[in-house]
């Protein structure tokens, strides 16, 4: 274990450089800006860290830290916080007190929750939070006004708050593997949405109003329970990617023959026995249908 009063770091030019089980550090002008102690067997933060302010990321994942000092939200030029794979299973509400936060992982730990206050993060772009023990999001979720990126992947969340659908910046959804039962109503509000990853879920069905997703290019419904889908699936102008392998499926809408950018459709293990004539406009276009 290193010990917390003097760490003795190997200095990098650049961060990108740095190596797991090697304390990492980088300097700018004479102070600290960046810090990686990824797997150096660490049970508790550094207390040292608190006095680099112009600390800009820091990488502590891989290590058997369980508990965050509220102190570390001191550290307010913060950017970049990587802590996945650690033994964390709660987080200070003052976490969210680091508001100039772009990237955050928590991921792969016994995470039970996040902070309520989780929105007070204007600034983040990307959240990691896959495989935890998290039964749901907090509500002030949908105050993450900046949010391209949310990993939620492979928890146990049968429900999404509505708020979810005030990411207006949201790019990039997945929300595999949780137990699913159904998406909000306002997920036809995400209107930034390019790529959404729902797979190994038990939806039934799809929210009214999906054509409003005008920029969805990736759309993954692999291995749930939907046995029909909406009309306007067709009048989504940019899907390049439909997934629907292993639903109950015994028929499409005529309407996805209108899916002009459409370049693959995976029907694989659903209950469509026979081809529709229309099968014939989407090859013609270049689209690759599995069945």
């Amino acid at each position: 274990m290193i010990k917390t009063e003097s760490i003795e770091y190997q200095h990098l030019t650049s961060i990108r450089h740095r190596q797991d089980g090697t304390p990492c550090a980088v300097k700018a002008g004479g102070v600290v800006t960046d810090i990686a102690l990824t797997n150096c067997g660490l049970s508790n933060l550094p207390s040292e860290l608190l006095q680099h302010r112009a600390l800009k990321s820091l990488y502590c994942g891989q290590n058997q830290i369980s508990e965050l000092p509220a102190e570390l939200s001191s550290l307010q030029a913060m950017q970049e916080l990587y802590i996945y794979a650690c033994k964390l299973k709660q987080l200070p509400a003052s976490l969210c007190d680091m508001t100039a936060l772009r990237i955050l992982d928590l991921s792969h730990q016994a995470l039970e929750r996040l902070p309520k206050n989780i929105g007070a993060l204007k600034n983040l772009r990307v959240l990691y939070a896959s495989n935890t023990v998290m039964t749901q999001l907090p509500e002030s979720i949908g105050e993450l006004s900046s949010l391209e990126y949310l990993g939620c992947t492979d928890n146990s969340m049968p429900h999404l708050p509505e708020s979810l659908g005030n990411l207006q910046s949201l790019k990039e959804l997945r929300l595999y593997g949780n137990g699913l039962r159904a998406l909000p109503k306002s997920f036809s509000n995400l209107t930034s949405l390019r790529e959404a990853y729902l797979r190994n879920n038990t939806l039934t069905k799809l929210p009214d109003n999906l054509s409003n997703l005008r920029q969805l290019e990736v759309l993954d419904l692999r291995n749930n329970q939907i046995t029909q889908l909406p009309d306007d699936m067709g009048d989504l102008p940019n899907l390049y990617q439909l997934d629907l392998r292993a639903n109950p499926l015994e028929e499409l809408p005529v309407t996805i023959r209108n899916l002009k950018n459409l370049r693959k459709l995976d029907l694989r293990w659903t209950r469509i026995a026979r081809e529709p004539d229309w099968f014939e406009t989407l090859r013609e276009q270049g689209t690759l249908i599995y069945l």
